[in-house]
């Protein structure tokens, strides 16, 4: 592990959209919808966000990461002012983050406010209107708030999860045909017993239930960002049954695949 300096050193971020919204006790509706991970500033009120493994309260003058897929219920108990960014990281580095899991709340400084809003001010401007400028500014300055989010480097020496990089990497590239413990242990060399118990014991979930994950993390945004037809996307994520696609969606999301696509274009309109 003496090897390993810093695996956020580079990474590649995304931005999907951003925005400054005033939202009420409804917005327990839409928020655990979107496929992306967050940065939310507020400005002002109080909420609760409930993750997988915590709750996240949410205060003024705070700033939050929030990461895909992991918000089950909100509850706002008044007025809940922020500025938001959703974006998306590269392959490799949200493989770092299963392993060297980030802070969920950073410490705010007095040019954070103002960072925000020109993020929201760059991404919302119209396309003619967009330069190239823009684009690397708001990424670079959307590249800055998330560092502050990242674990600290003897955290992340300390980690034993490095050695499942490359299985994480080979399911990222076959999680759209049958996976078995088998092949994965081989990759580590390890029998596939002894290895389903390291990897559960790292991640909190069996090799198996993480490859369903993944298929229905990767079905989500699809349906969130395509036209493809549910069976299309089903068979695209390696489901070869589309009833069982949609139990196990409705399952994973809390409605089924159809309602979700639904509810993501509403949210998008």
């Amino acid at each position: 592990m003496n090897s390993i300096i810093d695996p956020f050193e580079r990474f590649d971020l995304n931005i999907m959209e951003a925005g400054y919204d005033s939202v009420d006790s409804s917005w327990h509706r839409f928020v655990t919808f979107f496929p992306y991970y967050r940065i939310y500033y507020i400005v002002s009120g109080h909420a609760l966000i409930y993750l997988q493994d915590e709750v996240l309260e949410l205060f003024p003058g705070k700033m939050y990461f929030i990461p895909a897929f992991s918000v089950f219920d909100a509850h706002c108990d008044e007025i809940l002012t922020h500025y938001w960014i959703h974006f998306n990281l590269d392959t490799i580095t949200e493989k770092y983050l299963t392993i060297c899991r980030p802070k969920n709340q950073a410490e705010t400084l007095s040019t954070d406010e103002n960072i925000f809003r020109m993020v929201v001010d760059s991404v919302k401007k119209p396309g003619k209107e967009k330069s190239i400028r823009d684009a690397v500014a708001s990424e670079g300055l959307s590249k800055y708030l998330f560092s502050r989010f990242l674990p600290e480097r003897e955290n992340i020496a300390a980690s034993e999860g490095f050695r499942f990089i490359p299985v994480l990497q080979y399911i990222e590239k076959n999680f759209d045909r049958p996976i078995t413990n088998l092949e994965l242990g081989q990759i580590l060399y390890l029998s596939p017993t002894y290895f389903s118990n390291l990897f559960t014991k790292q991640f909190g979930v069996s090799p198996q239930k993480y490859i369903l994950q993944k298929r229905l993390n990767s079905a989500a945004i699809l349906l969130f960002e395509s036209t493809k037809s549910i069976k299309e996307i089903a068979f695209e994520c390696g489901f070869d049954n589309e009833a069982y696609f949609n139990r196990q969606f409705r399952k994973f999301m809390g409605v089924p695949p159809g309602k979700y696509r639904k509810l993501s274009f509403s949210m998008n309109s």
